[in-house]
């Protein structure tokens, strides 16, 4: 594993500091915001929803008259809607003596020459004002469709019936604007209806949507366009008539909060929005919105007193205390100011980023206070065993840095097929199941005492004797070699239960004298060993594929441990090597006690005495276990006329 070198901690001076906390607070504004910036609307949809269902007067004389599809299907086509037909209804209506009569339904191209003229007309005739729908600037209308509405507008009462949805999730939260795309000052529907001589202005605020009635109707009377001649006329007297769609797809809006005035899905049409904002101008009401840039400002200036408040204090707790406790004021305040109608300010924002920046600092110090304790545990923690860790930042242990001749056991393990097997999944896949596959082995290792030396590809290789001196260092290498079977094999049969065809993993375990030391340049280094002792250990994981066994240990294993179930697999003269090296596979005392195991040492037996009856006695073993490796593995070399425990690998 290559570390980096540990360097002696800079002692923070006062620019340093500064610099962090500019950067903490860069930070959690860059990231809060963007994730509060949902949050905090969705929040204010809830609480201003209560708030109005406590507050709310009953919707002042506002009915809607409503073209439904029922209302289409008796007309000769859908759109344009018919102009005889609205002229009828504006005529129906204005007899029945409204206040005043708005039209959402825009004029912006010619029709039938004679419907187009008595809709004019009846207009024009109107003994109440009819306020006709504009919009902002072009909004999608061509120059032809721009000129004609200019012409049907021009000295007849008009507002923008444009509505300003969220950019975020579409929810139709905000008063219209009132100012086209040019800048240019237009009212807005609701505000020429509101008072057709002086349209009110007013702030950028949230529209307050009307509550349903108590009863659960809606929330505004509404009369289906075709019925209005069946109606009393003296139920318009004195009302706001408002003339639009509620049809399922056309002209729809999706409020902050469902509420039972709206229609199935939780949409409302056009018309009922701009209903709900004349109510509200009635009224006199509002809840004013602070811009984006006023947000940011809120939040510089919340996040920077949290953080030179941090910066100052030399008790974190009675900090996060007063934070904590300016939070939940901050939230009174908020609450308040939505209570007293006077503004919505963002919620979570603020005390949000300013506790993020804190914690960033927090991390930092306490990086800081770490990286000051010790060389050894930075250089260490991540591929020794805690205790050993302890050991040497308590100074009990001594190390020499460079290298230094130490008896170590290596081990070394590899996951058969990982190559093949990484080609046909998918990355993502392929990198979860080697992650998890790695953190087990690599906890397990640390667990035993083990020192990781590093991680290939899907090898693990660690050892034994170093830094920490280790008398039984064979014994401890062989329960890891043992335990990391187990847990493989039980990792392995997980992996196909799930249809993941994961191989064996193979096990190789040696002892003798290395190298062991930092090696490396001045600024990266390996704690690593070196020499002929790492070599065999790997060639003794390698050999497992031939000999079919999971777990290959020499003999210089076998003879420092007190465990006397291993079996002979051969004597193997190594690739590189040439003089051979007793190797045993480790067994449980079940397994030795076994028919099949007596039989298998009998013919290993005769088999190194060269014995003419070796390839018979093989053959008896194998019909006892014909899935057992290294009795394959013996049988065939017989067939070949080889009868010698004396094995030359020529592949590592």
């Amino acid at each position: 594993m290559i570390s980096p070198v540990p360097r002696s901690p800079v002692a923070p001076g006062f620019w340093r500091n500064i610099f962090m906390s500019a950067v903490a607070i860069l930070l959690a504004i860059a990231i809060t915001t963007p994730l509060t910036s949902r949050l905090d609307p969705v929040i204010g949809d809830f609480l201003l929803a209560h708030h109005q269902r406590e507050v709310a007067e009953p919707a002042q004389d506002i009915v809607i008259v409503a073209i439904t599809e029922e209302t289409l299907a008796a007309l000769p086509y859908r759109s344009p809607i018919d102009r005889q037909f609205l002229a009828k209804l504006v005529k129906t209506i204005d007899a029945g003596s409204p206040k005043i009569i708005g039209l959402d339904i825009l004029l912006d191209s010619p029709t039938e020459p004679a419907k187009d003229q008595q809709l004019f007309e009846a207009i024009e005739a109107a003994a109440a004002p009819v306020v006709l729908a504009n919009v902002t600037g072009r909004n999608g209308l061509t120059e032809k469709q721009v000129g004609y509405l200019s012409g049907v507008l021009e000295k007849r009462l008009s507002g923008s019936i444009v509505l300003q949805r969220d950019e975020i999730d579409g929810v139709l939260r905000h008063l219209p604007l009132l100012q086209d795309e040019n800048g240019n000052n237009i009212p807005a529907f609701a505000s020429v209806l509101a008072n057709p001589e002086n349209p009110p202005s007013y702030k950028p605020g949230r529209i307050l949507y009307q509550p349903a009635m108590q009863n659960g109707s809606a929330s505004f009377v509404t009369y289906p366009a075709h019925t209005l001649d069946l109606l009393p006329p003296e139920w318009l007297s004195g009302k706001t008539a408002l003339i639009g769609t509620d049809l399922p797809i056309i002209d729809r809006h999706r409020p902050p909060v469902a509420n039972s005035g709206s229609s199935s899905g939780g949409s409302l049409p056009g018309i009922e929005v701009h209903a709900h904002i004349l109510n509200q101008l009635l009224a006199e009401r509002s809840v004013y919105t602070i811009s984006y840039w006023h947000v940011l400002a809120l939040v510089l200036l919340t996040t920077s007193l949290s953080v030179a408040a941090f910066s100052l204090t030399s008790r974190p707790g009675l900090f996060f205390t007063g934070l904590a406790v300016t939070s939940i004021f901050y939230a009174l305040c908020w609450y308040f100011s939505i209570g007293q109608e006077v503004a919505m300010l963002p919620l979570v924002a603020p005390p949000a980023s300013a506790l993020f920046a804190v914690l960033l600092l927090s991390l930092l110090r306490w990086w800081q206070d770490r990286s000051e304790k010790a060389f050894l545990e930075v250089a260490f923690s991540k591929y020794v065993s805690q205790s050993v860790v302890r050991r040497l930042t308590s100074g009990n242990l001594k190390l020499a840095l460079g290298g230094e001749k130490r008896l170590v056991t290596y081990l070394f393990t590899d996951l058969e097929g990982f190559t093949k097997l990484s080609q046909s999944l998918p990355p993502e896949d392929m990198g979860s199941i080697l992650n998890e596959y790695l953190d087990r082995m690599c906890d397990l290792a640390t667990s035993h005492g083990a020192t990781i030396d590093k991680i290939i590809g899907d090898a693990m290789v660690c050892f034994f004797g170093a830094p920490d001196e280790n008398p039984n260092q064979a014994s401890s290498a062989l329960k890891l070699a043992i335990a990391l079977d187990k847990l493989c094999e039980k990792f392995r049969s997980d992996a196909h239960v799930k249809g993941i065809a994961l191989g064996t993993t193979r096990i190789g375990v040696h002892t003798g004298e290395a190298i062991v030391g930092n090696f490396g340049g001045k600024r990266f280094f390996d704690y690593t060993g070196i020499g002929d002792t790492v070599n065999i250990a790997a060639r003794l994981e390698g050999v497992n594929r031939f000999l079919g066994t999971r777990i290959c240990v020499s003999k210089s294993v076998v003879d420092r441990c007190q465990q006397p179930s291993f079996r002979p697999v051969g004597n193997l003269v190594l690739k590189g090597r040439n003089t051979p090296i007793e190797c045993f596979e480790p067994c449980s005392d079940e397994t030795m006690d076994s028919s099949w195991m007596k039989a298998y040492l009998h013919a290993y037996r005769l088999m190194e005495a060269k014995h003419p009856d070796t390839q018979a006695a093989y053959e008896k073993a194998y019909g006892l276990n014909p899935e057992d490796g290294p009795t394959r593995f013996h049988l065939s070399r017989l067939n070949d006329g080889i009868v010698d425990a004396q094995v030359t690998m020529w592949e590592k």
